[in-house]
């Protein structure tokens, strides 16, 4: 006989196993207020806690998706992807006489990494704005132009489009019409005050978050966002962060972190703030509680306990996060973003007077960007060091302490 568990006693969250099951793996049937049917899926957790909360936290955010206007059924962004690239190899040009395969490769170069996991119909005005604002500072040979970008915009109306004509969203997202940032270089950050409520509050979200099956994924969240905001650290840089990346060094300043990551500058070293090592180490305990032995080397630092793979995306997190420490995600420089972290730790460092040229090392970044994005924190006697910070600042490394945390 089957195995049935109604979660929360009305229905809408039942946990299901076969009794002829070979991994007895336990499946899950929601039913979300305001959706038609039910939406079925394996829970891929033989546990029964383990289950129940994947279907909590599944539930949840299928919820409010649904109350927002979103569907149960619409793909990721990747799969949908997938369906228009195979309809474009079908057809010979665009309606403009244009390649399809250039099309296909302004919206595979970047897009498709920004909104992989993605659901399609959580795509809006928004979200495209937040992409054009990201563009910006992600690139692979040199920043993008208006033009360029327009072509992106225009490639990714032509994906929309198709998505909206085989009836998989209702309608295709607007567009920004503005796409030239010139008029304000200024990235959305935080202040400091605004800092200090979110280093307040933390913990206390995290906690939140353990009636409702995601304490895990809150705490890998937590040290995520401070391991940002004190290295300055790209997402992807982080998201490919392993074990065996990280090593101490012994400076004049002390013991310190050093990171070796791959940006898109090639491989550098970034530094960890003095105590930010602490986020970390975090992480390996809690993973070398989990395994009962010390991490495997080659393991990403932030992962997923559900794919055995680093995070794919904190957004929602982040969002999370902000709601709950009542700080507005909408600033006067535009929406803040997961980048905001990685703005706050370049505003603080210049306003300590760190060097430009020394900061742009460590971020992987050219002076000049710096100028142009945090030129009103660079004051006039911080910006006469540029070119001569080099000797005053050098730390005298000894020997390299590898894999820290054993």
């Amino acid at each position: 006989m089957d195995e049935q568990i109604d979660v929360r006693g009305d229905g809408r969250i039942v946990l299901y196993r076969r009794s002829n099951s070979a991994n007895g793996v336990y499946h899950v049937r929601l039913r979300i207020p305001g959706s038609n049917g039910y939406k079925r899926l394996s829970t891929k957790h033989s546990k029964r806690r383990d289950a129940e909360h994947f279907a909590l936290n599944l539930y949840e955010e299928l919820y409010f998706h649904v109350r927002d206007g979103g569907s149960l059924n619409a793909p990721k962004f990747s799969k949908a992807f997938d369906a228009w690239k195979k309809a474009c190899a079908k057809k010979n040009t665009t309606l403009k006489q244009g390649s399809w395969e250039n099309t296909i490769q302004r919206v595979e170069m970047y897009a498709l990494d920004y909104f992989s996991d993605t659901q399609i119909d959580k795509i809006g005005k928004k979200e495209i704005s937040s992409y054009v604002t990201w563009r910006y500072d992600n690139y692979k040979r040199k920043p993008p132009t208006e033009d360029s970008l327009k072509r992106e915009c225009t490639a990714l109306r032509s994906f929309f489009r198709y998505l909206h004509e085989t009836g998989t969203i209702p309608k295709p997202p607007e567009f920004p019409r503005e796409l030239n940032q010139k008029k304000n270089n200024r990235r959305p950050t935080f202040t400091q005050n605004e800092w200090r409520k979110i280093g307040r509050n933390l913990r206390e979200w995290v906690k939140a978050g353990k009636p409702l099956g995601k304490w895990r994924d809150r705490f890998i969240a937590h040290q995520y966002f401070l391991t940002l905001a004190n290295t300055g650290m790209r997402i992807g840089e982080a998201r490919n962060l392993r074990w065996k990346d990280l090593r101490s060094v012994d400076t004049d300043d002390g013991i310190r972190l050093i990171a070796d990551v791959d940006g898109k500058t090639g491989r550098r070293e970034v530094v960890f703030q003095k105590g930010a090592d602490v986020f970390v180490k975090r992480l390996y305990d809690l993973r070398k509680e989990e395994l009962n032995a010390h991490p495997y080397p080659n393991e990403p630092v932030f992962l997923s306990k559900k794919t055995g793979q680093p995070y794919t995306s904190f957004k929602k997190s982040f969002a999370s996060m902000l709601t709950y420490c009542e700080i507005s995600a909408e600033t006067d420089k535009g929406s803040r973003t997961i980048y905001s972290l990685r703005h706050f730790y370049a505003t603080m460092r210049l306003i300590e007077g760190v060097s430009p040229f020394l900061l742009s090392k460590q971020m992987g970044t050219s002076v000049e960007m710096l100028e142009k994005f945090y030129g009103h924190v660079i004051t006039s006697e911080v910006a006469d060091r540029i070119s001569k910070t080099s000797a005053q600042h050098k730390q005298s490394a000894h020997e390299d302490q590898a894999y820290p945390f054993q």
